[in-house]
């Protein structure tokens, strides 16, 4: 593990479950998760507070957007 996390590290979790760190700012890390199954992701936020949405993330770009094609 780095001294501090870098944009794009990629951790995999040995439930299959991958989080890639999106934006590190003042000592803040923001991450992504994905979870191989539904039932991973609901026992990660079984004892978290769900507070509607964050339209930030919400109104982003559609996730082709960050992927590539055969072409590039």
């Amino acid at each position: 593990m780095s001294e501090s996390p870098e944009i794009g590290e990629q951790y995999t979790y040995s439930d299959g479950t991958i989080e890639i760190v999106f934006v590190v700012e003042d000592g803040r890390i923001l991450t992504v998760r994905e979870y191989p199954e539904r039932e991973l992701f609901d026992a990660a936020v079984a004892d978290a507070r769900q507070e509607g949405i964050n339209e930030a993330v919400a109104n982003l770009p559609d996730v082709k957007e960050f992927t590539q094609d055969d072409d590039g």
